[in-house]
């Protein structure tokens, strides 16, 4: 019975811990707190280099930070665009949304935490300095402390060969919807 057990909670760590392959595997590069880019739209943070080469392949982006414990920011969220850059150049971009954990502003104040979020995975394929630059798409709804960028390299990508995509035909006549 206790085999059994030891076997259930494994399961259920490695079901939980799916998809965190940007966060737990490979090895931290840098990790570099964010600073308030200065002159910038409210919420964005000033650019941030990493010195990257095509041996760190794949490359996994992080965003972390810490939960404000303000009421009226509960059930709310940031997006933001992230970017990755060198020489000018777009290696990888994304829109990503950081949720409040807590859902409703009545009730417990939620335990002090914060989020690790994977922006995204990339191969880079020359040495170089890259620019890691997070905006926000639209004004911040909660307040992020402590915020924190970090590359973590050879990592693991995550298993999406599961996954399954529909693709549905556009009918002839559908034409007239975008006139």
């Amino acid at each position: 019975m206790r085999t059994f057990c030891v076997i259930a909670i494994l399961f259920l760590l490695a079901g939980f811990l799916s998809g965190c392959e940007g966060v737990v595997s490979g090895e931290e590069v840098a990790r570099i707190p964010l600073q308030t880019a200065e002159g910038a739209t409210a919420g964005a943070y000033a650019p941030v280099k990493f010195a990257l080469s095509p041996a760190m392949n794949p490359l996994a982006f992080n965003f972390r930070a810490d939960f404000s414990q303000n009421p009226a920011e509960f059930g709310k969220w940031n997006t933001y665009r992230a970017t990755l850059t060198q020489g000018g150049t777009v290696a990888a971009s994304r829109i990503i949304n950081i949720n409040h954990p807590q859902s409703r502003a009545e009730g417990a104040t939620p335990p002090l935490g914060g989020t690790v979020h994977t922006l995204f995975y990339v191969d880079v394929q020359v040495a170089g300095e890259y620019v890691l630059t997070i905006m926000p798409v639209s004004t911040p709804a909660i307040t992020l402390n402590n915020p924190q960028a970090d590359a973590r390299r050879n990592v693991r990508r995550p298993d999406t060969s599961g996954r399954t995509y529909t693709v549905k035909p556009v009918p002839e006549d559908s034409s007239a919807n975008f006139k």
